[in-house]
């Protein structure tokens, strides 16, 4: 084997053992409190921009809040929900809460949708690519699964 085949092998090596390494650290990139930040939220039916949702983590539990309304009026208010959401202002609502890190992703917390004004059983995974979070709630026919994008 001359220098140079030799020199070749082991840059091969090390290309391996990099890409071996960074493909047993992905899982690491989600934590407890990685989802935390603002997030952008599509409307289900037409696609467009919707909302802007901060999601604060605090010992590996999620709370979030409208931050802004990206379509429909800036003032809009929770007329169909209940109790003392009713007839509130959407931003600064507060949607998600006790959603507990349960090693992969975020369960047994619970989503405001303000469209409908019911409280559903959510779930929070975050996409290996730390970009997106996958938020299913529902039940049964009714579940439904919104992927949103970070933007901060």
């Amino acid at each position: 084997m001359t220098f140079l085949n030799s020199v070749k092998a082991a840059s091969g090596a090390a290309d391996v053992l990099l890409t071996a390494s960074a493909l047993f650290a992905l899982p690491a990139l989600a934590g407890p409190d990685s989802a935390a930040g603002k997030w952008r939220i599509y409307h289900p039916q037409s696609g467009q921009p919707h909302m802007i949702v901060e999601i604060e983590a605090e010992d590996g539990v999620l709370e979030g809040h409208i931050v802004e309304l990206e379509d429909g009026p800036k003032d809009a208010v929770c007329w169909r929900c209940a109790g003392e959401n009713h007839n509130k202002p959407l931003a600064g609502m507060k949607i998600v809460w006790d959603a507990k890190w349960d090693g992969s992703g975020w369960s047994g917390g619970y989503l405001l949708r303000p469209a409908t004004g019911m409280v559903s059983p959510a779930r929070f995974d975050l996409e290996s690519d730390n970009k997106a979070l996958k938020m299913t709630t529902g039940r049964g026919p009714l579940r439904v699964t919104q992927r949103w994008e970070r933007i901060e």
